[in-house]
């Protein structure tokens, strides 16, 4: 339910800007792992200023959940830390590559369950930012992203290369195949991610299965699977 009214804000709020152009954009996805992990997003974002030659202005919003494990006594307890980042960005094509920056604040709901007694919740105030890149070219594309959140001090970078592997001469579906990497951590946690990642694009949206080997310092070795979907609106 609080996950649910943190979307519901970020959407009044994009939707009630008055913007330039009716263009912006979707993403949501969803992950698992075998280590009782989960990670669920939602992004919204939409453009505010558009200048010829650039840089555009944008605002975005994210709101996203996560799912873990805590031991106490030796028994396994849930916990989840619900975040929204309302953020203000700016984006630049230069030839086929577009570079983005944005940065807001995060506010995080965290929620842990406790052996015999009532569930904790607390709440944090912090800053994001995040920096983009992104290369397109005919049959295939290339993307860098790495953000910051200072409430844990915690950097998480991806870097992702798609190609083309089929397009019809018309209708349904380009598909493009290819693999990721994905590095993340802070002073006392670090961790890499990396697998094969496939796509097929239905119309205008993109529809993004992955999965592959994990491993950090807190569970070492493991698998995941999740899927991203992309709608621009």
């Amino acid at each position: 339910m609080a996950r649910l009214t943190l979307l519901l804000v970020a959407a009044w709020m994009l939707t009630c800007l008055p913007l330039a152009s009716e263009a912006g954009d979707i993403f949501t996805g969803f992950q698992i792992d075998n280590k009782n992990q989960y990670f669920g997003y939602l992004v919204v974002r939409t453009p505010i200023v558009r200048n010829s030659g650039g840089p555009d202005v944008f605002v975005q919003a994210i709101t996203s959940g996560f799912g873990y494990k805590i031991t106490s006594n030796g028994q396994l307890l849930d916990a989840n830390i619900e975040s929204i980042v309302p953020s203000l960005g700016i984006t630049k094509t230069l030839g086929s590559w577009t570079l983005s920056a944005l940065a807001g604040p995060q506010m995080r709901r965290i929620e842990e369950q406790r052996l015999n007694a009532s569930n904790t919740v607390s709440y944090q105030a912090g800053v994001y930012g995040q920096l983009e890149a992104f290369y397109r070219h005919e049959k295939w594309n290339l993307s860098a992203t790495g953000s910051y959140a200072d409430l844990d001090n915690f950097f998480w970078s991806r870097l992702r290369g798609k190609a083309l592997a089929y397009k019809p001469e018309e209708g349904c579906c380009a598909t493009y195949v290819g693999w990721d990497v994905t590095g993340m951590g802070n002073a006392d946690f670090r961790g890499i991610m990396t697998g094969p990642v496939g796509e097929i694009q239905i119309g205008s949206v993109f529809v993004l299965v992955r999965g592959g080997y994990q491993n950090n310092t807190t569970f070492h070795g493991g698998s995941y699977g999740g899927f991203d979907i992309y709608l621009p609106f």
